[in-house]
């Protein structure tokens, strides 16, 4: 899908509905946009619209090739993967609550 939308498609996508409800953006509003900006060679902009953009494509393509190139299945979740995972939605939210406190009492301006 990713790939239609790089192209220029407009797919009928549905916004974030926590944003919809509360007004606030999610932690990963903006990352699929990050995602297109990256595929499209344009790091500035990724990393201005989420900065989990472009580790999230690396991520991606590592998992695509490891499963289409090399045939293998998804690595097993392990204790240490786990925490690695609990690290990276640690970040995440972290992340996610800079933000917030930047655009509601700093006025910096959100992505459009």
């Amino acid at each position: 899908m990713l790939w239609l939308r790089s192209r220029g498609w407009s797919l009928p996508l549905p916004g974030c509905p926590w944003r919809a409800w509360t007004g606030i953006p999610c932690p990963t509003c903006f990352l699929t946009r990050s995602v297109m900006a990256s595929l499209h060679g344009d790091l500035g902009e990724a990393l201005e619209l989420h900065v989990f953009g472009p580790p999230s494509l690396a991520g991606l393509a590592w998992i695509g090739w490891r499963q289409g190139v090399r045939g293998h299945s998804l690595p097993e979740l392990t204790p240490r993967r786990a925490r690695l995972l609990g690290l990276v939605v640690a970040a995440l939210l972290i992340y996610w609550l800079m933000r917030l406190w930047g655009w509601l009492t700093l006025g910096w301006p959100q992505p459009i």
